[in-house]
C-alpha cells in the first residue's frame, strides 16, 4: 500500500519455477513505480542455491519475443556465476555488469548455503 510517494514491494513478489530454464525457483521482486520509471523496470532476484536464472537472449529485433531488453546486475549479497556470451565469470557481492542487447547472459547460484541477491535493471529499448 503506497504512503504517499512510499511504496512497498509486499505485492509485487513472484517465484518462477525454471526461470528462464534455469533449475529450481527464483524470488523476483518487482518495483513498478506505478509506470514511471518506462522504459526502466527495477528488479530484485533472490536465487537459492542450486538454482539460477537460466541462459537467454534479449534480441535488438525481439525476435524471440521476450523483448528487446538491455540488463544492468548488481550484486548485492552471495556469490555466483554470471554468463556472457560464451564465457562465464565468478561474481560476489559489490559486482555489477551489463548485459547488451544480442549477447546471452544468464546467472547461478554457486554457493551451497547463501541465497544470490541480485538487484537488476531492465531497459527496454524500441525493436531494431
Amino acid at each position: 500500500m503506497a504512503r504517499g510517494p512510499i511504496e512497498n514491494d509486499r505485492e509485487g513478489r513472484e517465484v518462477l519455477e525454471n526461470m528462464r530454464g534455469g533449475p529450481g525457483s527464483v524470488s523476483v521482486r518487482h518495483f513498478r513505480f506505478d509506470g514511471k520509471g518506462a522504459p526502466a523496470r527495477f528488479l530484485i532476484l533472490e536465487i537459492p542455491p542450486g538454482a539460477a536464472e537460466g541462459d537467454h537472449v534479449h534480441y535488438a529485433d525481439d525476435r524471440n519475443g521476450t523483448g528487446a531488453y538491455e540488463e544492468f546486475y548488481y550484486v548485492i549479497s552471495g556469490r555466483g556465476i554470471a554468463t556472457l556470451g560464451n564465457k562465464t565469470y565468478p561474481v560476489s557481492a559489490g559486482d555489477y555488469w551489463h548485459a547488451p542487447l544480442d549477447l546471452a547472459r544468464g546467472l547461478a547460484n554457486s554457493d551451497p548455503h547463501e541465497i544470490l541477491k541480485v538487484h537488476l535493471t531492465v531497459v527496454l529499448r524500441a525493436p531494431a
